[in-house]
């Protein structure tokens, strides 16, 4: 087992290495005392890439209450430019790519589930979607068109509600929402995750009508008709060894888009004893049935917790797999990459890991094979910092 964990380190630094020609990282935000980010976006979609442009979104509480923000910046230059967005308190936004250089925005405030589209000059007139819920998400397909996802409540339940999105000029329009399910909720339907693959848009969320939290999943072909909710995650529902009562748990779903293919990931609690693993179920090329899910992470981490799956995927087929752990002492950030049928080894980078606490990554790829990394990065007294990274992957 040492010589397995030897080799997978040499394999993790020289994938290092690889990062010194790339760009070292830029910090957005610096620590301050009492100032507190986060990179909470449902599916884990707070960082975008459409053309030579990225984004960025998060919270933080610099003002004295939680408010959102937005940081945008070309290839070219050294720094983002930064915008506020949101009425009064503000959570959990959401940013997808619609554009060259546009971006859509998502977000939950003082008056509601809110949408927007953004470019370099700045956030257009902000859409309401509904007058309550959270955990927003976004895609866009280039023939299927723009959606949002959120969860509200409906009687006792929190229910999927989804609405397709029209955009003219800089100005957002939605058709009037649905719930992805159209069968009455028996209980709560959390944390909606979009991606738009090459034949279709896919919608998966929390689910917890089984009495635990497994993985759905729904999926359009013609932008109208969305099938019927089918479940993703394998995770074992009935009483297990070790009594796990009415099953164990699966959560916080992320899908990426990747050649013809989706990747559905969540952290997933069936081996109970070592808490959260990370779980993903990967769609055949040409159809939307997903395949039988299996542990994405190596064997080094299976006796300690993973969080804050993140993943992401371009067109020429990659897909990298980014969460935190703590296996070495402190919270690092972890990457692994889907090459043929096998993951690789874990790895991370060297502004990834050491003695701060690194940790919720927010991942995106662009089709020239660089991935974009932010997260949070903590230190001894709890201020935290965000920080940003671009990284040319190397070849398999």
């Amino acid at each position: 087992m040492r010589l397995v964990r030897l080799i997978g380190i040499g394999i993790a630094l020289g994938l290092a290495l690889h990062v010194q020609a790339a760009d070292q990282g830029i910090v957005l935000a610096e620590a301050r005392a009492g100032v507190f980010h986060h990179l909470d976006a449902s599916g884990r979609n707070s960082l975008a890439v459409s053309g030579n442009s990225t984004a960025l979104v998060w919270e933080d509480n610099r003002s004295g209450a939680p408010a959102c923000y937005l940081a945008l910046k070309t290839d070219a230059a050294s720094k983002f430019s930064e915008f506020g967005f949101g009425q009064g308190e503000c959570f959990e936004p959401a940013v997808a790519a619609f554009d060259a250089q546009r971006f859509l925005l998502i977000w939950e405030d003082a008056e509601g589930v809110h949408t927007a589209i953004a470019d370099p000059t700045g956030i257009g007139p902000a859409t309401r979607l509904a007058a309550s819920g959270g955990q927003g998400n976004l895609t866009v397909h280039p023939q299927l068109g723009a959606y949002a996802a959120w969860s509200a409540t409906d009687s006792r339940w929190r229910r999927i509600w989804l609405a397709p999105l029209q955009i003219d000029a800089n100005r957002v329009s939605a058709a009037t929402p649905l719930p992805i399910d159209p069968a009455p909720a028996t209980d709560d339907q959390t944390f909606p995750g979009l991606a738009a693959g090459a034949h279709n848009v896919m919608l998966a969320w929390e689910d917890r009508r089984h009495g635990h939290t497994v993985i759905f999943g729904s999926h359009t072909r013609d932008g109208k008709n969305w099938s019927a909710p089918t479940r993703l995650s394998g995770n074992p529902t009935g009483r297990q060894a070790g009594d796990l009562g009415r099953g164990s748990g699966a959560m916080r779903p992320a899908l990426a888009a990747f050649g013809t293919r989706i990747a559905a990931i969540w952290l997933d609690k069936r081996d109970f004893l070592s808490g959260y693993d990370v779980y993903a179920a990967l769609s055949d090329p040409d159809s939307p049935r997903f395949e039988a899910d299996r542990k994405a992470q190596d064997s080094f981490g299976d006796a300690i917790a993973q969080w804050h799956a993140a993943a992401a995927g371009n067109r020429q087929g990659e897909l990298v797999i980014g969460w935190d752990d703590d296996r070495d002492g402190t919270a690092d950030i972890w990457l692994t990459r889907l090459s043929g049928a096998d993951y690789s080894e874990d790895f991370t980078l060297p502004a990834l890991s050491g003695p701060a606490r690194q940790s919720d990554p927010a991942l995106a790829l662009d089709e020239q094979g660089n991935l974009h990394l932010a997260w949070i990065e903590r230190d001894d007294g709890d201020a935290t910092r965000l920080r940003y990274l671009r990284w040319p992957l190397p070849p398999h």
